[in-house]
C-alpha cells in the first residue's frame, strides 16, 4: 500500500503565469560541537576507516547542551539567516512550519517556540510542527506550496531540524555513527510565475510505504511505550533502531521512483537538471540512486561527510550551503529527493 500526494506544473503547458511558490532565502543552524570519527572511536568499538568506508561520514555536529543549545535555538539561527537573505522579517510571515521528529518538548510546539524567539506574534502568524522523519523538509515544502497555491498563506517560514543525538544509543555503533544535529530553513513566498521559465516550485510528490516491520523506528518513549512502562528501556527503547539492509533497498527504490515520477509530471529529463540534492543518509545510497537514475555524481550535492544524517534538516542545510557558495544560479533546475522513517519519501523539482 502506497499513499501519494502531488503538486505539479508541466513545462509544456502554455498560458499566463499562475500562482506558484518560490524559495527566496535559505539559512542553516549549526551546533557548535563537532564529533569526529576518532571521537566516536573513544565511545564505541569502531574506527574512522570503518565509518568512512561504510557511510562516507568523517564528522558530524551535535548540540552543546552546556552552552544552552537546543533545537529551537539553532532553528532560530537558521531562520534569521533565511529571513535576512530573503529581505524579510518575521512580521512578513503568515505561517511557520517546523519539520522535526525530535522537538524540544511535545508541548509547546517547536514552531511556536521559534516564532517567539524571532519576536513574532501569534495573532498574525500560524504555526504547526510536522513529523515526516528524514523526509520532513520536502514534506514541509510540499505543504507550504499547498498553502500558498490555495491562497491560505503568502509567505511561509519553513524549518527542517532534528536532534538525533537525543535519541541515539551511544553504545550501538550501527546507529550512533550515522546521525548529526542541525537545522535548515527557507522563506517560501507566493509569486505569479510561468514554470517553463520563471523561478518557482514546478512539481512535487510525497509518498508513504508503511514500514509495518518497524525496520526504521524509535519504539519507546511514545504513547505506546511511555517512560515507566514494563517494555521501556528493554524491548522498546527510546532510541533509533534500524535494519540497514532493508532500508538500503527501500530507500534506493523509492527515491529513484519518486524522482522519475516528479520529472515525468514536469515533462523534464534528468539530463536537464543542474543539481540533484538527495537526502544525506549514506554515501552508498546516494551513489546507488544517482547510478540508477543515470545522473552524474559531479552534479549531486553531498555534505554527508561533514554533517552526517541530520534527518529533516539535511536538504535545508544543503540548499543553504549551496546558496552561500553561489552554486545555485537563476534558472537552474534542482531536484530534491528524500526518504525517511514511516517509510516516507518524496521529491520536489525547483527552478531556482
Amino acid at each position: 500500500m502506497v499513499a501519494h500526494a502531488t503538486s505539479e506544473g508541466e513545462l509544456g503547458n502554455s498560458g499566463a503565469p499562475s500562482l506558484r511558490s518560490r524559495i527566496v532565502g535559505t539559512g542553516l543552524g549549526a551546533p557548535s560541537k563537532i564529533l569526529s570519527n576518532e571521537d566516536l572511536a573513544q565511545l564505541v568499538d569502531t574506527s574512522d576507516e570503518w565509518i568512512r568506508t561504510r557511510t562516507g561520514i568523517r564528522e558530524r555536529r551535535v548540540l552543546d547542551r552546556e552552552r544552552g543549545e537546543t533545537l529551537s535555538s539553532i532553528s532560530t539561527e537558521a531562520c534569521r539567516q533565511a529571513l535576512s537573505r530573503a529581505g524579510r522579517t518575521i512580521h512578513d510571515i503568515d505561517l511557520v512550519i517546523c519539520c522535526t521528529a525530535t522537538p524540544d518538548t511535545w508541548m509547546p510546539i517547536s514552531a511556536a517556540r521559534v516564532l517567539g524567539l524571532l519576536g513574532g506574534a501569534g495573532d498574525r502568524t500560524a504555526c504547526f510542527d510536522l513529523n515526516a522523519a528524514c523526509s520532513g523538509y520536502v514534506t514541509g515544502l510540499h505543504t507550504a506550496d499547498a498553502y500558498i497555491r490555495s491562497g491560505l498563506a503568502k509567505t511561509v517560514l519553513l524549518i527542517g531540524a532534528d536532534i538525533f543525538s537525543s535519541i541515539l544509543d551511544w553504545k550501538d555503533r550501527a546507529t550512533c555513527v550515522l546521525f548529526g544535529d542541525g537545522a535548515g530553513a527557507a522563506v517560501v513566498e507566493a509569486v505569479q510565475a510561468d514554470p517553463r521559465k520563471d523561478s518557482c516550485l514546478i512539481a512535487s510528490k510525497i509518498s508513504t510505504l508503511p514500514d509495518m516491520n518497524e525496520y526504521l523506528a524509535v519504539k519507546g518513549g511514545g504513547s505506546r511505550t511511555p517512560p515507566g512502562s514494563p517494555r521501556y528501556l528493554t524491548d522498546e527503547r527510546p532510541y533509533v533502531t534500524m535494519n540497514g539492509r532493508e532500508i538500503f533497498k527501500s530507500a534506493s527504490r523509492s527515491m529513484v521512483q519518486v524522482a522519475r515520477d516528479v520529472l515525468a509530471m514536469a515533462g523534464v529529463q534528468a539530463s536537464e537538471l543542474r543539481w540533484l540534492v538527495p537526502h544525506q543518509a549514506n554515501q552508498r545510497i546516494i551513489e546507488n540512486v544517482a547510478q540508477m537514475s543515470d545522473f552524474p555524481m559531479e552534479r549531486v550535492y553531498i555534505n554527508l561527510d561533514r554533517w552526517g544524517n541530520t534527518s529533516a534538516a539535511t536538504v535545508g542545510i544543503c540548499l543553504a550551503e549551496m546558496e552561500e557558495r553561489k552554486l545555485l544560479q537563476k534558472g537552474d533546475l534542482v531536484l530534491l529527493d528524500v526518504f525517511g522513517g514511516g517509510y516516507t519519501y518524496g521529491a520536489t523539482l525547483l527552478r531556482w
